[in-house]
């Protein structure tokens, strides 16, 4: 009779067990290749500014905060959920609320609205599609929520701002109908 012993614990650096936890997270939000870790090699990876050691002691990682970046970026056009955000963080919900708000000094909310909006300004500016069409672009659910957030964002209807924004370009053609005169 030979007793069994008892399996040892696989040998893994903390980064390995990073790893394998970030690629289940990962897979099972289907965005392989989005969670990345930070350069561990150097001891002092934040280098010395001492902003970023602040956001590393109190809110999220650069790491974490480009992971963020790049999910918003690719999902602005459907429902950002809060879970996959703190999924992408290796974080519990509650916790990556706070440590967002830490690092930006706005909820996650906000900060996804404050997108949509900078998406919807460039919209306005560049392109001659109409609203209704730029706020579905930006993931809002009509032209009224787009109108609404706009407005409460900024202090101006859209369409008000688009038309200030087009007459304030240099260079750019007056899209407004031009009257002459007739004598």
């Amino acid at each position: 009779m030979h007793s069994q012993q008892p399996a040892k614990a696989q040998s893994a650096t903390p980064s390995t067990r990073r790893d394998d936890v970030s690629r289940f997270w990962a897979s099972e939000i289907d965005l392989e290749g989005l969670v990345s870790r930070p350069a561990m090699g150097d001891p002092d990876h934040f280098g010395s500014d001492p902003a970023l050691r602040q956001i590393a002691a109190g809110g999220l990682t650069p790491w974490q905060m480009r992971n963020v970046q790049t999910y918003v970026d690719m999902y602005l056009r459907s429902t950002v959920r809060i879970e996959a955000l703190a999924t992408l963080c290796n974080v519990s919900s509650g916790h990556f609320q706070r440590a967002f708000k830490a690092s930006l000094g706005e909820t996650p909310h906000k900060y996804v609205t404050r997108m949509r909006m900078e998406t919807a300004c460039r919209m306005m500016t560049d392109t001659n599609e109409p609203l209704c069409q730029i706020a579905l672009e930006c993931g809002m659910t009509d032209q009224a929520h787009l109108t609404n957030s706009f407005r409460r964002l900024y202090g101006i209807a859209p369409n008000a701002w688009r038309k200030q924004m087009l007459r304030e370009r240099p260079g750019q053609v007056s899209r407004e109908p031009v009257t002459i005169p007739l004598n």
